[in-house]
């Protein structure tokens, strides 16, 4: 048996942006991933953007607190311009407005332009489009650099980090005992349960009730761009349903061009795949929004998103469990707002409360904990 103050479960962004931060705060900190490799599922397959109008206002406001982390991270630059466009019809347009309107409150540089100046922006968007949102300043985040920086900070720690290592057993005396598939046995006090879509499963081992977690599929595909055209420069473009959902987003990729139909379909935690129909979708909404004729694909991937009810992370101590930390739901934004969530979730573990800067920032620990109310009910819509 070995010893540690906190084991962090999962090796992801989540789990090593939480270990790492533990660690600066001077604990001893062991990170066990099930997979042979860590970032595996969801986090390796991220089409990850900066976006400061993306998700509800926990999500922005942490995302907005993850800005310094990803412009003074070190010598590796972790992103990189990338515009973001999200279109709409007539009937869309008033609501585009609004929003762009409202954005403006957190993301100062947003605005609402006109059907022509979306074309201006990218000349392949159908001549019905009437309007848009555009937001500036978005960035293109490099996931794997993001990821390795965790990764040097825990190691530079004196953090561990043990792979192919299923958690097969968490029972608590006076600390937590934790087995692993090889047999291995890790004591710590803390237990971070940063499991992603496995999350519930694992809190089921250490006998805590579930959030209960919401996995859901994203699928992507990488399309041929045809010529004339060329995309590199474009931005991100997201497909506005006018229902307060996307019919699909695209973004360039090298030569090619990152495509999505944005599904939700439910899922078990899973090595996600994708579906020839969700595939075809994809397809047919860049056709529906565009003008590129573009209908072979290179490759395609899928992956699932964790999602809390309300579809704000869960980040704090299990009410029925001493030391049982949650770290999941980061749903859809968990690499946008990595850095901040991690100062807040590592804050709440060690300290028991949030930074001042994180208080300033209008972020409340009522958000973020595991037994806040609504947690039982369904999905919520994505707005």
């Amino acid at each position: 048996m070995r010893s540690a103050d906190a084991v962090v479960i999962g090796g992801g962004i989540a789990g090593v942006s939480m270990a790492a931060t533990l660690a600066g705060h001077g604990l001893q900190v062991v990170l066990c991933e099930r997979e042979p490799t860590l970032a595996f599922h969801t986090t390796g397959r991220s089409a990850a953007q900066y976006l400061k109008n993306y998700g509800n206002d926990v999500v922005r406001r942490l995302t907005l607190a993850s800005a310094a982390f990803f412009s003074s991270a070190g010598a590796t630059p972790l992103w990189a311009p990338r515009p973001f466009l999200r279109v709409g019809r007539a009937d869309h347009a008033a609501s585009l407005r609004a929003d762009a309107e409202a954005a403006r409150a957190l993301a100062p540089t947003t605005e609402y332009v006109d059907g022509d100046g979306a074309r201006a922006i990218v000349p392949a968007l159908r001549a019905d489009i009437e309007g848009a949102l555009y937001e500036p300043d978005s960035m293109e985040l490099d996931v794997a650099a993001i990821h390795q920086t965790y990764v040097t900070r825990l190691r530079s720690a004196d953090g561990s980090i043990v792979t192919s290592s299923p958690v097969v057993s968490l029972t608590r005396h006076r600390n937590w005992t934790v087995g692993l598939g090889d047999g291995a046995v890790i004591e710590a006090p803390i237990v971070v349960n940063a499991a992603g879509a496995w999350g519930d499963h694992v809190a089921e081992l250490a006998g805590v009730a579930p959030v209960p977690l919401h996995p859901c599929r994203r699928t992507v595909a990488i399309a041929t761009v045809p010529p004339p055209w060329t995309s590199s420069s474009w931005p991100l473009i997201a497909f506005e349903n006018g229902q307060g959902g996307m019919d699909g987003y695209c973004k360039p990729e090298g030569d090619g061009l990152l495509v999505s139909p944005a599904d939700e379909t439910p899922s078990e935690p899973c090595d996600a795949r994708p579906e020839e129909i969700d595939v075809a979708r994809a397809l047919d909404a860049l056709d529906e929004w565009t003008t590129l004729g573009a209908r072979h694909v290179r490759t395609t991937w899928a992956g699932l998103r964790t999602f809390a009810a309300d579809r704000s992370p869960v980040a704090g101590y299990a009410p029925d469990a001493d030391g049982f930390f949650w770290m999941v739901g980061q749903g859809g934004y968990g690499i946008q707002m990595a850095p901040g969530l991690a100062v807040a979730a590592a804050a709440l573990a060690v300290d028991g409360a949030l930074p001042t800067a994180m208080v300033d920032a209008g972020i409340r620990v009522a958000d973020l904990e595991p037994g806040r109310a609504g947690l039982g009910g369904p999905l919520s819509p994505d707005h």
